[in-house]
């Protein structure tokens, strides 16, 4: 007879199910749950509003003019014509020609200065023809005839100079191998060409009139009613109730002010409106300087102008990625020439406290410094720092203000 054997099988199957852990796991708490989704939903949050502010930190950057604030318009840039009472020493190390790939970026001047007990000579200083009152002298192909009050005609046929000069300083000015021609009445409207560096200026009655820069691409004319500048695919137009815009036909970035505190951005179909001051009273164009007397101002360095905003952000100290090919390019200028020391001066305009630019202005100085180094210049650099201290313009109207805030170069050329 068979033997049942089924309640011993169940007993060893309940042994081996509680030698194999057959214990339940405890489950966590409803607190610990609660804790746990809390944690997973706070990383999930952070790491979305993170992602989110790469976003709109991205859209926001490219809603800016470079080296402006978000709805600024940048002001235009002042005219200025390079000193007529000075020369070059072709002979020089370093020379205005050789600096073209500079000189024809927007935001960047090249001018033959004189250094002197840390002074900057830069010419138009207007003297007397002849010392000892009227007369005239003639030998080696000069000519000079004066009636004593600074009045007359200087002629270097060798130099190509000419030099008609009224008492009221009114008259002609021709240098022929530069290819400059001065035109000026004694209020200072008249017209100014330099053939070789591609400019012409002419100027009306009030600040009105023309000037173009062919090199740099530009073109700005002035009337009662608006001033408007093109350089390259930016167009900039000011009216005198404080409006104006911005376009940059390259990046499709619309700038409107409306003069009234607001100024709308535009890209593609993104539209954003921000506050923004009303644009100053548009720029004039400069008055001529009268005739200057015989050149008596031989250069013996080269200033390098960079405007603050080509290099840097507002308020920021590190070079932009953008301006790096600009600083190449000087890099390599400085290379060529054999130069074995230069001095880097960083200057602000006086919009913050007195330590505030002062230490803007050296540390931006030494930003360049360093950035030049690191292209293989071994030149011996000092740098200075003159904060506000050092102004080329007012500090009262945004045009002066572009100017003051500036990086400048100067390079001795024997």
């Amino acid at each position: 007879m068979k033997k049942k054997i089924y309640p011993i099988i169940a007993l060893s199957f309940a042994i081996m199910m509680s030698a194999c852990g057959g214990k339940k796991a405890a489950e966590p708490s409803s607190v610990e749950k609660e804790e746990t989704e809390k944690e997973t939903k706070e990383e999930t949050e952070k790491e979305t509003e993170e992602e989110t502010e790469k976003e709109e930190a991205s859209d926001a950057k490219d809603l800016i003019v470079p080296g402006y604030a978000l709805g600024e318009i940048p002001a235009i840039p002042a005219v200025e014509i390079n000193g007529l009472g000075i020369f070059e020493n072709p002979a020089a190390k370093i020379t205005m020609d050789k600096t073209e790939a500079l000189s024809s970026v927007p935001g960047i001047t090249v001018t033959p200065v004189k250094l002197e007990n840390d002074q900057i000579f830069r010419g138009n200083s207007v003297m007397q023809l002849g010392e000892g009152g009227a007369g005239q002298m003639s030998a080696d192909g000069l000519t000079v005839q004066t009636d004593g009050n600074g009045a007359g005609q200087y002629v270097d046929a060798e130099r190509g100079l000419t030099i008609q000069r009224n008492t009221d300083g009114s008259g002609q000015y021709v240098d022929e191998q530069k290819g400059i021609t001065l035109q000026v009445n004694s209020d200072g409207t008249g017209q100014y060409s330099d053939d070789g560096q591609d400019i012409t200026l002419q100027v009306s009655e009030g600040g009105n009139g023309i000037f173009t820069d062919t090199k740099k691409d530009i073109t700005m004319m002035v009337s009662d009613y608006s001033t408007s500048y093109t350089q390259g695919s930016i167009d900039i137009d000011v009216k005198p109730d404080g409006s104006g815009s911005y376009y940059n036909s390259e990046t499709g970035l619309t700038i409107k002010n409306d003069g009234q505190g607001k100024a709308v951005i535009s890209l593609g179909y993104d539209e954003k409106t921000v506050d923004a001051k009303p644009l100053e009273k548009p720029t004039k164009l400069p008055k001529l300087s009268m005739v200057p007397a015989v050149p008596s101002l031989e250069a013996n360095s080269l200033l390098i102008t960079l405007d603050s905003g080509v290099l840097f952000d507002v308020d920021k100290y590190d070079i932009r990625p953008d301006a790096e090919k600009i600083l190449n390019d000087l890099a390599t200028v400085l290379k060529e020439a054999g130069i074995t020391a230069f001095q880097i001066d960083g200057h602000t305009d006086s919009m913050d406290t007195d330590e505030h630019n002062q230490v803007l202005s050296e540390n931006r100085a030494n930003a360049v410094k360093t950035y030049l180094a690191s292209q293989g210049v071994t030149a011996e650099i000092t740098t200075h720092g003159y904060g506000e201290s050092r102004p080329v313009a007012t500090n009262d109207t945004a045009e002066g203000r572009q100017q003051n805030r500036r990086v400048e170069i100067i390079v001795p050329t024997a």
